[in-house]
């Protein structure tokens, strides 16, 4: 139901913008150190004329009413938040000060979308900004997009070890089965991927009814007895007990694997993935 993945897509693109122009709600991260470029609402509690909307500048510097310029830059909103309230205390500007910061606009924080996408490229983040909103901004899947590709996407992010984890996300559980967890919120410097299909395929040969080669999609992939069907299935001499696939590997060697056919039928073994341009070769029995 891929269809409803591309519309879900079209509704993120909307809402993606729109989150740029109102208050970040309670789904930025309460770690999220403010930076160059963010856009913050700082509403005063009881003195709603001090209400500002401000950009924070390279240096990490604002400037609002009664204190002017001071630097926020590197603070989480809530640690800039007590600056504010105890600067105007200390001052006796403003009796018990109660001071809120949303961040409206995540300008500091930029998430790389590539593949099936539209328009690929570095995008700010909203605030509250999930995996779906980023290829919103990039405009969806891309029109040469088969309809399966995007399946599968994956997002590549820092950890605190220094290398990067893979996380592999299921768009099929998180769009037609509604897995919100899925949706993940996204972090500076994130890569979002979402693969282009393409056409792989394997050759059957041996004691099957059509032998010849078998096309299937990179996102759906194939395995040993689904080939063997789509070459119309085995001959009544087919041996399935011994189906062999021949890989050849990136140094030009060739491996051969055993597989049964006959116990991964009755479920007793598991099938096998193959991968692009392996051969599938079904002894026959020899009476």
């Amino acid at each position: 139901m891929m269809n409803k993945f591309l519309a879900l897509l079209v509704f993120s693109a909307l809402a993606a913008s729109a989150a740029f122009s109102q208050v970040a709600d309670s789904d930025t991260p309460s770690d999220y150190r403010i930076g160059a470029d963010d856009v913050l609402a700082v509403e005063f509690f009881g003195n709603t004329e001090l209400n500002r909307k401000v950009r924070v500048l390279q240096d990490g510097s604002i400037s609002l009413p009664l204190l002017g310029r001071l630097l926020i830059g590197g603070l989480t909103p809530g640690e800039a938040q007590d600056k504010i309230a105890t600067m105007l205390s200390e001052k006796g500007l403003v009796r018990n000060p109660q001071v809120t910061i949303f961040v409206e606009e995540l300008k500091s924080r930029g998430v790389y979308v590539q593949g099936a996408v539209e328009n690929p490229g570095v995008y700010q983040i909203p605030g509250g900004g999930r995996l779906l909103d980023m290829i919103g901004l990039a405009g969806g899947l891309s029109g040469n997009a088969n309809e399966r590709a995007g399946r599968t996407i994956y997002v590549v992010r820092s950890n605190t070890e220094g290398s990067d984890d893979r996380i592999e996300i299921d768009t099929r559980r998180l769009v037609e089965q509604g897995d919100l967890t899925l949706n993940l919120r996204m972090q500076a410097g994130d890569i979002v991927m979402v693969p282009h299909e393409e056409t792989h395929r394997v050759y059957v040969s041996g004691a099957v009814e059509d032998p010849g080669q078998v096309e299937f999609s990179s996102t759906d992939g194939i395995t040993v007895l689904q080939a063997i069907t789509a070459a119309g299935g085995p001959t009544e001499r087919a041996n399935l007990k011994k189906v062999f696939v021949l890989r050849r590997g990136a140094d030009g060697s060739q491996e051969r694997i055993q597989v049964n056919v006959k116990a991964i039928r009755s479920g007793k073994e598991d099938d096998v993935v193959l991968k692009n341009n392996d051969t599938v070769d079904v002894s026959e029995h020899f009476f």
